[in-house]
């Protein structure tokens, strides 16, 4: 017991976390296949270690301040309940509601924790990112092999290429679209470039960089494209002392090169897309809507499967927008509360980061959970930890040193 009481056995957990979940992300599914397992996530390793990194810290360290997340909690209370009604009743999937609780309340618990900085082979924030580095050259590796996706579920290795007769180039690796894979690397990005000083030497941090580019490139998510942008642009805003501001000339040649990688991106963004069409999006959640006013009790495990007419042309399976696909999927009280407690985690992040990398990063993420089914379950937690470190941690360090 005196092993679980120390930061050991914490610190272990989420470097298993870590590892599950960039490296060996292994989970069990109803379905093997490539769509439909993203779709239903069960039961994850990664999760697993999760749960027991949470038993710790509210068993042994007491880090909640109960009264002060009670709004939260609530909520979070109402999601199960409703959850669980739905689910006996209509749905019959309980595994969507476990793990978003799960991501929910390791968020609370590493808000509210005293992780103090970790130094030497305890530093976990630099586990975390070299971690990432080599799940991304691995990506790379895949992509040049002739690979699309490498799924790892119910104790199956299952390597996907897209059709030969594919409209477009793209990639997903080790998650369920193109989408959710330039979100993630949208928010390692955003980690980096916070904790520049955690890397070697100014070479290894623009390489990794430089990696996490590529491989969004690969992806062929335009919108993670221009997320890039918005981080890189905090960043840039949050180094301008405006109180002694002077135009300097590593200023106008940092603004020089963002205007000119603005201007190549919207070239070739116009290119290929009609973005004032918004890539049909308003039709898609116009069906939508008229779908779940149709089903408010949710389609349960019909998702995936059934499909909705947007036009005479195009029929589409989930709603392209988080929010929606919450009420789609799990019904509308229940897809309420899950974008009640998701907003408040991104309105509470930017409001405590007080930064505008971490404003520049949520505006990418929202724009993105906006315009397709961006993050799965599954991935909920890493997405959590990637926020907290870059919004509430980096915060606590400056004010310790």
């Amino acid at each position: 017991m005196k092993w679980l009481k120390g930061q050991k056995a914490e610190h272990m957990l989420l470097k298993g976390f870590c590892i599950f979940m960039l490296l060996f992300p292994a989970f069990y599914s109803p379905y093997t296949d490539v769509y439909q397992s993203a779709y239903y996530g069960g039961f994850s390793w990664a999760y697993l270690c999760l749960v027991l990194y949470i038993g710790i810290q509210l068993l042994h360290r007491r880090v909640v301040r109960w009264r002060s997340w009670f709004p939260y909690l609530a909520i979070l209370i109402a999601y199960n309940l409703l959850s669980i009604y739905f689910n006996y009743k209509y749905l019959h999937w309980y595994w969507e509601q476990i793990n978003n609780t799960i991501a929910f309340l390791f968020f609370m618990v590493l808000v509210s924790g005293k992780i103090e900085p970790e130094e030497g082979k305890r530093d976990i924030i630099r586990f975390l990112l070299h971690c990432i580095v080599l799940s991304n050259l691995a990506s790379m590796i895949y992509f040049l092999m002739g690979y699309t996706k490498l799924l790892l579920c119910n104790n199956q290795f299952v390597f996907f290429e897209l059709p030969g007769n594919f409209y477009e180039t793209r990639h997903y690796w080790l998650y369920s679209h193109k989408s959710e894979y330039a979100l993630m690397l949208v928010a390692f990005t955003a980690l980096f470039v916070c904790f520049r000083e955690k890397f070697m030497n100014w070479i290894t941090y623009t390489a990794s960089i430089l990696v996490l580019l590529v491989c969004l490139y690969l992806t062929h998510s335009w919108t993670g494209i221009a997320g890039v942008f918005l981080i890189f642009l905090g960043a840039f805003i949050d180094k301008i002392e405006f109180r002694r501001f002077q135009w300097k000339k590593q200023y106008l040649l940092v603004g020089l090169i963002l205007l000119l990688a603005a201007g190549g991106f919207g070239y070739k963004l116009f290119s290929e897309r009609n973005i004032m069409s918004l890539g049909a999006r308003p039709q898609i959640w116009t069906a939508v809507l008229g779908a779940i006013r149709h089903h408010p009790e949710g389609w349960g495990m019909r998702f995936g499967e059934s499909a909705i007419q947007v036009s005479e042309s195009l029929l589409v399976n989930n709603g392209h927008n988080i929010f929606l696909n919450a009420m789609l999927r799990f019904s509308v009280p229940v897809g309420i509360c899950f974008s009640i407690l998701f907003l408040s985690v991104a309105v509470y992040s930017v409001a405590k980061a007080r930064s505008f990398l971490a404003a520049g990063m949520w505006a990418a993420l929202l724009i993105l959970l906006n315009m397709d089914y961006a993050l799965m379950s599954l991935q909920m937690a890493l997405l959590f930890f990637v926020v907290y470190l870059v919004c509430f941690y980096k915060r606590k360090v400056q004010h310790v040193e």
